[in-house]
């Protein structure tokens, strides 16, 4: 029995795919995701640079939560 893993996203621009806007935009919001914990920072590639990533279940509660709450997303 195999389960399915979960790939984080890396980088503002496949973050901001999945919602279908700008990467500015994404950025714009960056303190909020922070603080709900949907986003983190980690070193990635050569030589090693810090990258935005997250799951997209994380950000898919988040975006239910939001809605939930009346929100803007």
């Amino acid at each position: 029995m195999s389960q399915a893993t979960e790939h984080a996203l890396i980088v503002w621009k496949a973050i901001a795919e999945m919602f279908g806007v700008t990467e500015r935009t994404m950025k714009a919001r960056r303190q909020e995701f922070l603080e709900a914990g949907v986003i983190f920072y980690m070193n990635h590639g050569r030589p090693p640079r810090k990258r935005v990533c997250a799951f997209p279940s994380l950000l898919m509660r988040w975006t239910i939560l939001k809605a939930g709450d009346g929100e803007a997303i």
